[in-house]
């Protein structure tokens, strides 16, 4: 039970802020179309690049700098993915000779 209020709370939390919002939303969706659709890898990187501008505009500012903001997270988003991804799996390769 303690393991679901510790959720709820960061889920609370990242509503309260837009910006922990939008890096948790685009790295949902990129996941999600990463992991469970069957969409060309060079393709998505673009999609969370419009997605990120996008809500860069609408929860950030309604402005250009805006946007640039949600670019900026969006390229943050595709690096740290495929960076954590590569450590996971050289963990597993470790642990797989082990």
């Amino acid at each position: 039970m303690q393991e679901l209020n510790n959720v709820i709370i960061i889920l609370q939390e990242v509503l309260k802020n837009p910006w922990m919002l939008m890096f948790a939303a685009l790295w949902v969706l990129g996941y999600m179309l990463k992991e469970h659709t069957t969409l060309n890898n060079k393709i998505i990187p673009w999609v969370i690049w419009v997605a990120a501008g996008t809500l860069g505009w609408v929860l950030i500012e309604a402005s250009i700098a805006g946007a640039i903001i949600g670019f900026v997270i969006g390229w943050i988003i595709i690096g740290f993915y495929e960076h954590i991804k590569n450590t996971f799996e050289i963990f597993k390769k470790d642990n797989a000779g082990a």
